[in-house]
């Protein structure tokens, strides 16, 4: 029944022609559609969710995810009972052949009934949809080298909801929150890895147990590994088994009492202008092997005003610490480490622009799938405007990609038995530059 349900995901091919019509409707959706169908998405759902005792919830599984996604790419909706009565949008009946659009309380009640597993599921389906998204990137831009960035963050949460618990939260002090933590790759913005958990659990918790089974797949790609990781994940016995498996790595370091010994005898003294700092180095022991420890002192900082400052420090004052096991130069390392900045972008761009975080359901389970739901659309749209816009300077975020891609005037007639998208004459072009181009699109 599984394949027959498969079936009903067809690739959606139109005739275009040029309109005056000014109707707002979301033809940029039909290449988007058909570049959905080009992944092997709705095979994993399919392989992952495989239930014999409950054919008939499965009977409207998969279309309910892949519209999910899809809505989250429109404008970052949770609820289908908006689109469904308000939008009333007659592509979606097409292309999914209901008479109606499933309800968005059919996925809520699949994942309550599957509480224990349904994550699960659905974090096996983000992973290998990622491995596949960073295949496609890899071979495209020919990459000899990736980089991993990892990174956690707080969200407030109000009310009353399973796993919201105080926790560290920077910005608003003793207020529940949940922890969500993402693992990207820097070169090609590709979500590796998104967990939403409990506010109070700290984001180094299964560090090492996650990277022993990232790590062996990314070796698999026969490209060479880098992470950079904050100083809430710096373990030694991460730092000895990424030396094992031949990747480089950065961690920030917490200034402890130690530490700051340590930086205060710390030789080989350089001085960067590129990044006005100061820079000093030794050598870090653990019981395998051997590491470097650099010390920055920044020099220029700013004040609450804007006005720039030379700052003195003392022996034992950092501004940041690293371990690391790459044989670069002070200052190149401390550059990379600047670069783990543009994670945070990617963490906005989740929360704000997908809702990875804003849930109305009381089970915490069920908002680690949304979650999950909401990494697998960011690939999708990550891959889309790289393979497919053909940005080459920076990916457009997923508001730029709604605004001039995905809602594109136009409307939808059947003339005679085929299927017509009438499109404003200045979006005609565009769009039919983006239709070809997924019609050519051939998966590595």
């Amino acid at each position: 029944m599984l394949k027959t349900i498969t079936r009903k995901f067809k690739p959606i091919f139109v005739k275009i022609q040029k309109s005056k019509l000014r109707i707002i409707k979301s033809s940029g959706l039909i290449p988007l559609y058909n570049f959905i169908l080009k992944s092997p998405l709705k095979e994993m759902i399919d392989e992952e969710f495989i239930d014999k005792r409950n054919q008939s919830l499965i009977q409207y599984l998969t279309s309910e995810f892949i519209i999910s996604i899809i809505l989250r790419l429109i404008d970052g909706c949770i609820r289908l009972y908006h689109f469904r009565y308000e939008v009333n949008d007659e592509f979606f009946k097409k292309i999914f052949s209901f008479g109606q659009v499933p309800h968005f309380t059919t996925l809520i009640y699949f994942l309550k009934r599957n509480i224990e597993i349904a994550h699960i599921c659905l974090g096996k389906v983000m992973f290998r949809l990622s491995i596949w998204t960073l295949v496609q990137e890899i071979r495209a831009k020919k990459l000899r080298t990736i980089t991993i960035d990892v990174d956690a963050t707080a969200s407030s949460i109000y009310g009353k909801q399973e796993g919201v618990e105080k926790g560290y939260n920077p910005e608003k002090r003793n207020q529940p929150c949940y922890q969500l933590q993402v693992w990207t790759i820097r070169e090609t913005k590709t979500l590796l890895k998104v967990e939403l958990r409990s506010g109070s659990v700290h984001c180094s918790n299964g560090f090492l147990e996650d990277l022993k089974i990232l790590i062996p797949e990314l070796k698999k790609l026969g490209v060479k590994i880098r992470l950079i990781a904050d100083s809430g994940y710096e373990n030694y016995e991460a730092f000895n088994y990424l030396n094992k498996m031949g990747v480089g790595f950065i961690f920030a370091q917490k200034q402890r009492k130690t530490v700051k010994k340590a930086g205060k005898w710390a030789k080989n003294k350089q001085n960067s202008i590129k990044y006005d700092c100061t820079l000093k180095e030794r050598n870090l022991e653990t019981a395998e092997f051997r590491f470097r420890q650099i010390f920055i002192q920044v020099d220029r900082v700013y004040d609450e005003n804007g006005q720039m400052l030379f700052k003195e420090f003392l022996s034992d004052e950092f501004t940041n610490v690293f371990a690391t096991n790459m044989e670069l130069t002070a200052e190149y390392i401390y550059g990379l480490y600047r670069e783990h900045a543009q994670v945070e972008t990617i963490i906005g761009e989740l929360k704000a622009g997908l809702g990875s975080v804003k849930s109305r359901c009381h089970h915490f389970n069920v908002n680690q799938s949304i979650t999950q739901l909401c990494g697998i659309a960011y690939n999708i749209k990550t891959l889309y405007a790289s393979q497919i816009l053909n940005c080459e300077d920076e990916l457009p975020d997923i508001q730029t990609v709604r605004d001039r891609d995905l809602h594109i005037p136009g409307y939808f007639a059947n003339h005679g038995g085929s299927n017509v998208f009438k499109i404003v004459s200045g979006s005609f072009k565009r769009f039919s530059n983006l239709f070809q181009r997924v019609m050519k699109f051939q998966p590595a």
